[in-house]
C-alpha cells in the first residue's frame, strides 16, 4: 500500500481522536502501519506521529515511543544525529582541556561519564 497524501492527513490526526485507545497506543499503531512502507511519504507519517508524541507524551510513554521508531529510517537518523552532537561535543571538551594543559581531566573523562559531564558544564557544551 503507498501512502497519499490523504492517507498521510488521515493516519496523523489518529492520535488527536478520541476513542479507547490511549494516545500512546494509537501514536504506536501508526508508526506500525508507517513501518510497513519503504518510502517518503511513510517517513513524513512518522516524522509527524513522533511530533505528535513529543507533543502529548512524556516520561516512559514517550520512550516507549521511541524504540518503536529506533529501528525506523526516521529514528535510525535521529539516532545518527545525537550521535554526531555527542561526537562533536565530546571533541570540543577535549580540545578544550588539551588546550588548557588539562591532560589528566582529558583522560579521567574518558573514564568517569560523570565527570565528563561535569567538565562539559564547566565549559558551557551542551
Amino acid at each position: 500500500m503507498d501512502f497519499t497524501e490523504d492517507d498521510i492527513a488521515q493516519l496523523s490526526m489518529i492520535p488527536l481522536m478520541g476513542g479507547q485507545m490511549s494516545r500512546k497506543d494509537k501514536i504506536k499503531e501508526g508508526i506500525f502501519i508507517a513501518k510497513e512502507e519503504h518510502n517518503d511519504m511513510a517517513d513524513k507519517v512518522m516524522a509527524m506521529l513522533y511530533t505528535l508524541a513529543d507533543k502529548f507524551l512524556d516520561g516512559a510513554e514517550l520512550d516507549e515511543i521511541k524504540e518503536a521508531m529506533t529501528m525506523t529510517r526516521l529514528g535510525q537518523m535521529i539516532e545518527k544525529d545525537g550521535r554526531e552532537k555527542e561526537r562533536i561535543a565530546l571533541n570540543t571538551l577535549n580540545k578544550k582541556l588539551l588546550s588548557s594543559n588539562r591532560i589528566e581531566d582529558c583522560i579521567k573523562a574518558t573514564e568517569d561519564e560523570e565527570y565528563q559531564k561535569k567538565l562539559m558544564k564547566e565549559f558551557g557544551i551542551k
